[in-house]
């Protein structure tokens, strides 16, 4: 028998032996060249790990930001939909011009400050002393009106006229003080709305149509 032929009984008989002792799986790779790895990878792994944290993450935003007490005023609840994640105030509650309805209608509430809206604050703190020298801006929100479009959300102000409720934190309530809602548009347009609301921790005012999709409506005390 020659040299050659030992060897190939040498690696065939060392390859019988090394596949007795292997695993199924392995000894079939082994003998098909296929790669004994499965599973998804090391980077497949992080990026799923990424994506469930995106989708909860999503998930918590979505539910805070439809919890019922962040659009509720003195029991009243919005008849608008849409996300509202204002915190600086107790509340805000949109509710479309009588007769007509909120279907479609979405909107993003959220709070602002001079640090976010620098010149919106600006144009409602002069405002606001047209009404008396010693008037005080408070909390404002911003509210981004829009309609939903084909499973889509775009930015219009088709259902924006009705009625805007917000609770006022306990820290700007004063017994006998006078409220109103300045509103500030795109462009620095405002317009001054006088509260109707008989109960002293809300105010409650009837906005026009609004004449830019995003409005900052800043509570005032005079």
């Amino acid at each position: 028998m020659s040299v050659i032929k030992n060897l190939k009984y040498v690696m065939v008989a060392g390859l019988v032996v090394a596949l007795s002792f292997a695993p199924a799986s392995k000894a079939i790779a082994a003998v098909t060249g296929e790669s004994e790895q499965s599973g998804p990878t090391q980077e497949e792994l992080r990026e799923q790990a990424r994506q469930e944290e995106v989708t909860r993450k999503a998930e918590e935003f979505v539910a805070e930001a439809t919890a019922p007490v962040n659009k509720t005023v003195a029991g009243v609840q919005s008849q608008v939909g849409g996300y509202y994640t204002a915190k600086e105030v107790n509340g805000v509650a949109l509710a479309p011009t009588a007769g007509t309805s909120a279907a479609g209608s979405f909107v993003k509430v959220t709070d602002t400050d001079k640090s976010k809206s620098s010149a919106a604050v600006a144009t409602a703190t002069t405002v606001a002393a047209s009404l008396s020298p010693a008037a005080i801006v408070g909390p404002c929100i911003n509210v981004n009106y829009g309609q939903n479009v084909n499973g889509k959300v775009v930015d219009s102000t088709t259902g924006s006229a009705g009625t805007l409720s917000v609770g006022i934190p306990a820290s700007f309530q004063t017994q006998g003080a006078n409220y109103a809602v300045v509103a500030v548009y795109a462009g620095g347009a405002f317009k001054i709305y006088p509260n109707a609301s008989t109960n002293p921790a809300v105010v409650t005012v009837a906005v026009d149509e609004a004449t830019s999709a995003n409005v900052m409506y800043a509570l005032v005390k005079y």
